[in-house]
């Protein structure tokens, strides 16, 4: 009878140490898989500004002439480069890290912060990557100098750092010279057009030389009244009066060129504004309508509505209207299926911004543009945040919707592209109120007790054991709504993740600071428009006294409302936008660019809940304003635009 019982006690024993050694070390990964319950995708007033974006892959920031490496470089900067130009950005940063700079040339050294703060900026590190390029550069090779001065530009211009950014284009243009020189010219001229006239003064005060003084003084005489009918006289009297000035004739040129068009001054606004999209419709007119009426009567523009209504496919019929009525700017329409419509049976005559992505757009025409709220680029740059902080290996809880889908995938698929590893990922029914199940599983903490379970039955008795959650992650990915993650936060402290930083969108944010509510999401990481949660005079003068007495402004509608403010402030702006993708416009809905194909992407501010309120991260990244510091002294009239 011992030897059955031995043989039963080593048994059980080997079972437990197993059991131990689980409880110990971390899980095994489970890779993400898709979520095959999630609802079919479809169009609501609700899905307006989460409806996805279509995002380019990351392309490489440095012109495609630069050697990275030269054949007798260290092995490792090789393999770094190797690893950047395959779009390995994250291997290739921590590949760059590792080479200690001791053993490198002072080019080597120059390339290496090159390679390193190009790998930032396409991760949404703008901070990092001027940081990192603040020192001098040590190369004294021509080519190198010039890269590394333009990515310095590249990062102060993602900053709105105006100033500084004009400063190395000048010390650039020291290294450059042919076509590459007039490109850095026009990148100068583009810079100085895209910012207003008392940051302009304030440059001119400073102790500048005189290249840049030179642009300044030609940057005010365009800038002068009715200067369209004499553009060429103006330009060519600076040419005589500044003679050594290293100004190409060709960009020259071009400034006469440009200062001889006008903007389009007769709008139409194509909105459903008879259907379920009504409030949101709205919203993006009377952000439009409220910066349009601020303006003097002889600088507003003439604003035309057409209300297509419930039927998408009456928009392309509008639109032609439209352009028939002498539209000079189309915004709308709004709706993935309108725009499915027009883009198939109509063809685009004017400048036209579509209020939602476009499907297959991938070579959209040059008067075609998208600007919409969408939450898949939220997730993206929650991905780069959660990235640029340091973590590597995180989990995801989305709701299970199509929406939910969409901003897992996304930001999974963005954080895996920049080298991290999503190791779980879970879904849960929104309109429910126990979140506990996946919340448990995700962190695995069912796991944990199912293991003391089964050794309190392998020994036969109690004991004194406590369940943890799994130890192979450094974060979670929550994209919640406010009123879901109010009850899944709480229960993720709960089970051990308090000390897991959780990044989300700005859905997990209403638009309305309620620090008794808002409580139980401290910690939690999001970004946001300017316009909701900036606080410097210029936009508490706009919300107080340009929005006056909005009806939606404290819910997220208010997003929309700050869209069609900047929809107004760029429209001149479009086309240099687009054909220059390094300018950055400082706009109320994010730190705005454009695309080759017409994108118009949004770098949003980053705030943490701190006892129920948002509170901003990045304080130097503040928004730094494109109005006058002026108090308003009364809400401006509202002229209704002609309906159709």
């Amino acid at each position: 009878m011992k030897q059955p019982n031995k043989l039963i006690f080593l048994t059980s024993l080997g079972s437990l140490l197993f059991i131990l050694s689980a409880c110990q070390s971390a899980p095994p990964p489970i890779p993400r898989t898709p979520d095959t319950t999630a609802p079919a995708a479809r169009t609501t007033a609700d899905d307006v500004y989460t409806q996805p974006l279509e995002i380019e892959s990351p392309v490489s920031q440095l012109p495609t002439d630069f050697p990275l490496v030269y054949s007798n470089d260290d092995f490792r900067l090789q393999q770094a480069a190797s690893l950047y130009q395959a779009g390995s950005l994250g291997p290739a940063l921590d590949m760059l890290d590792s080479i200690e700079d001791g053993s490198l040339t002072s080019d080597q050294r120059t390339r290496k912060r090159i390679m390193q703060a190009a790998i930032l900026l396409q991760a949404g590190g703008s901070i990092q990557a001027q940081q990192l390029l603040s020192g001098g550069a040590e190369s004294y090779q021509t080519a190198t100098l010039a890269v590394f001065y333009l990515m310095r530009a590249k990062a102060f211009l993602a900053q709105g750092q105006t100033t500084d950014a004009l400063k190395a284009l000048i010390t650039r243009e020291r290294f450059v010279a042919g076509n590459v020189a007039e490109e850095n010219q026009r990148l100068i001229w583009n810079v100085l057009m895209f910012t207003d006239d008392q940051q302009l003064r304030m440059i001119q005060q400073m102790e500048i030389n005189a290249e840049l003084a030179g642009w300044l003084e030609l940057a005010f005489a365009i800038r002068q009244k009715n200067v369209y009918e004499n553009a060429e006289q103006v330009v060519n009297n600076w040419r005589i009066k500044n003679s050594s000035h290293p100004a190409s004739v060709a960009v020259l040129d071009q400034i006469s060129r440009e200062a001889m068009l006008t903007s389009p001054k007769r709008i139409a606004f194509l909105l459903p504004l008879t259907s379920s999209y009504e409030p949101a419709a709205s919203a993006i007119r009377d952000g439009f309508e409220a910066m349009n009426n601020d303006q003097a009567a002889n600088h507003r523009y003439q604003v035309r509505l057409y209300d297509y209504g419930r039927d998408a496919n009456a928009a392309m019929l509008y639109y032609n209207q439209a352009v028939n009525d002498g539209a000079e700017l189309i915004v709308g329409p709004l709706g993935r299926q309108s725009i499915g419509s027009l883009l198939s049976s109509a063809e685009i005559k004017v400048p036209t911004i579509l209020l939602s992505p476009a499907d297959g757009q991938s070579d959209a025409p040059q008067n075609l543009f998208q600007f919409s709220l969408s939450q898949e680029l939220e997730a993206q740059q929650a991905a780069q945040r959660a990235w640029i902080d340091g973590h590597r290996r995180g989990v995801i809880l989305y709701p299970q919707t199509a929406i939910g889908q969409r901003m897992a995938t996304a930001f999974g698929d963005r954080f895996s592209q920049l080298g991290g590893k999503i190791v779980k990922s879970e879904n849960y029914a929104a309109k429910e109120t126990d979140f506990s199940p996946p919340a448990r599983r995700m962190l695995g903490v069912d796991s944990s007790e199912q293991r003391i379970a089964e050794m309190k039955r392998l020994l036969g008795r109690k004991i004194t054991a406590e369940a943890r959650r799994r130890q192979d992650i450094d974060f979670i990915f929550l994209p919640a709504t406010n009123s879901n993650a109010r009850l899944i936060k709480p229960l993720l402290d709960f089970f051990y993740a308090f000390d897991l930083p959780i990044y989300s969108t700005s859905r997990i944010f209403s638009g309305k600071v309620d620090p008794v509510n808002d409580r139980d999401l401290d910690r939690i990481r999001f970004p946001d428009m300017p316009w909701m949660i900036a606080t410097n005079i210029e936009l508490e003068s706009l919300r107080t006294f340009l929005q006056g007495g909005w009806p939606n402004r404290e819910t997220s509608y208010n997003r929309l409302y700050g869209l069609g403010m900047d929809i107004f402030n760029i429209l001149p702006l479009l086309q240099r936008m687009r054909e220059n993708p390094l300018l950055h416009y400082q706009g109320l809905s994010g730190n705005l660019s454009i695309d080759k194909n017409g994108i118009i992407h949004r770098e949003m501010l980053w705030a943490s809940f701190r006892k129920g309120s948002p509170t901003l991260l990045d304080k130097q990244l503040t928004y730094q304003g494109r109005f006058s510091e002026k108090k308003f002294e009364a809400i401006p009239a509202i002229t209704p635009a002609t309906g159709q």
